[in-house]
């Protein structure tokens, strides 16, 4: 099939393939303290968002325009990016350390985007099977797509999977450090309303998977756990989900996405409790 040159995703594009999966969620909190351990985003959020009170809030928001900008009717899709560049137009400033910054900064919309590449191609290949080098530079070419559709300037992306690794490995390695909103992101993973026993299930699977998949570097400067029993368990998880994938069929599994797609409004998923 045809490589889409435009969105939205269509059936037969290894992006409605993997990034459809609703198991990809798992990756939230790491994907969210990529996010925010990069100072600029992250006095970003903190200026100009409900971040400080509701991070996975924040979060799901961002999720649901992703998923109706990639997997809507082109109008929809068409509308999405509109919605992201207003709202990215009056998010601007000055970092604590005095450094000026714009959301629609190519640079960091760049990473931003980044983050969800990367941790999607991670985890669908811990589950399903890892993808081939052609699949990922074709997943790869398409979610250029996404990256221009949220302001990225054409060219600017990385232009091979080979060089986005890359660029990856240097800003992990030389802009991200810990920030007040990572510390926030990790206390309010005990606030999320969820069903008991779900709730504090939900916060210790969290930092399992943080801690699984985010950078060494990084999960050593978070203070997030990490050792061999630790391990175990996260393979346990993984090893859980990849014996869904082969019983659950896949019209089935995305079946949640797709109504997602289809909704006006967000689902409230993710809300922490109110602080007192």
């Amino acid at each position: 099939m045809d490589e889409p040159r435009t969105l939205p995703f269509r059936p037969g594009d290894l992006s409605w393939k993997i990034m459809r999966e609703p198991i990809l969620a798992l990756g939230s909190a790491p994907t969210l303290l990529l996010q925010v351990t990069h100072p600029l985003v992250a006095a970003g959020v903190r200026d100009h968002s409900s971040f400080r009170s509701d991070p996975f809030r924040r979060l799901w928001r961002t999720a649901d325009i992703m998923l109706k900008l990639s997997f809507g009717t082109p109008e929809v899709s068409a509308r999405q990016s509109t919605i992201l560049r207003r709202m990215h137009e009056r998010v601007g400033g000055t970092s604590d350390e005095g450094v000026p910054y714009h959301a629609l900064d190519p640079d960091l919309l760049t990473w931003v985007w980044a983050t969800l590449v990367q941790n999607g191609a991670d985890l669908y290949g811990r589950i399903f099977g890892a993808l081939s080098p052609g699949e990922l530079e074709r997943f790869y070419r398409e979610q250029k797509l996404v990256a221009y559709a949220c302001g990225v300037p054409e060219g600017h992306c990385p232009a091979t999977y080979a060089d986005f690794t890359a660029y990856f490995d240097r800003v992990v390695d030389e802009e991200l450090r810990p920030t007040d909103m990572a510390g926030i992101v990790i206390e309010t993973g005990r606030q999320l309303r969820v069903p008991w026993p779900l709730g504090p299930a939900s916060h210790h699977l969290n930092l399992l998977v943080a801690g699984a998949l985010l950078p060494e570097k990084l999960r050593r400067e978070l203070g997030i756990p990490w050792n061999a029993a630790r391990a175990r368990a996260f393979a346990a998880v993984i090893a859980a989900n990849r014996l869904a994938a082969r019983t659950v069929p896949v019209r089935l599994r995305q079946w949640s996405t797709g109504y997602l797609v289809a909704r006006e409004r967000p689902l409230k998923l993710f809300t922490a409790a109110a602080r007192r």
